[in-house]
């Protein structure tokens, strides 16, 4: 169960709209591409509604980027939930949120760019929720692939974080001491870039 202490600092997109709108023309995902365009909202109702139109988009199209955002907004609507004092929604929603975003990878094991998601996700959340050792086997698999070096840069950044979180304090110190320059990222999760807009999220939203 989610304590009150353990708020849960889910993953805000901080997407350029520009980037996005330039990149790709209005697809068969509008709840998905109402996501990346202008976030989730953050009006409880809005947000439900929201959360099932991305459900609805999954089971219509099986496009597993639907899949995916939809676990993101079972994570918003919980993160919702802690801040009223309804633990138990909380933990209901969060659970929910964490098996579909399981779900996502579990399916498309040999889709790099789904763990990838998971991975920028579960890095940036508390360490109590215990997420780190799923990073760490993410990130793992991830470093085996080929990256530009931005996107390496961050799956670097969240196995840094994930070997803090699940206290591996000497492996986090030797992991940071063979990259040499790792710029900190503080506790927040950082904004997508263009490289992880391009190279991450379009190809899943195109369905390739």
């Amino acid at each position: 169960m989610i304590q009150r202490s353990n708020l849960l600092q889910v993953f805000c997109l901080g997407l350029s709209v520009v980037t996005y709108a330039q990149a790709v023309d209005a697809s068969a995902l509008p709840a998905v591409d109402t996501v990346l365009l202008h976030n989730f909202p953050t009006q409880p109702t809005a947000l439900a509604s929201l959360t099932e139109s991305l459900f609805q988009e999954y089971t219509r199209t099986g496009n597993t980027a639907a899949l995916v955002f939809y676990s993101y907004g079972m994570l918003q609507q919980a993160q919702y939930f802690v801040s009223v004092n309804d633990v138990i929604h909380a933990s209901e929603y969060a659970k929910t949120g964490f098996f579909y975003l399981d779900e996502a990878v579990e399916g498309n094991e040999n889709e790099p760019r789904i763990r990838y998601l998971r991975a920028r996700m579960d890095a940036y959340l508390p360490a109590e929720l215990g997420r780190c050792v799923i990073t760490l086997a993410d990130t793992e698999l991830l470093l085996k692939a080929q990256w530009d070096r931005d996107l390496t840069a961050h799956i670097n950044a969240m196995r840094y974080r994930a070997l803090q979180h699940c206290r591996k304090d000497e492996q986090a110190r030797q992991f940071l001491a063979q990259l040499k320059t790792m710029e900190p990222t503080g506790n927040d999760s950082p904004a997508w870039d263009g490289e992880e807009v391009t190279n991450i999220i379009l190809p899943l939203v195109k369905g390739h």
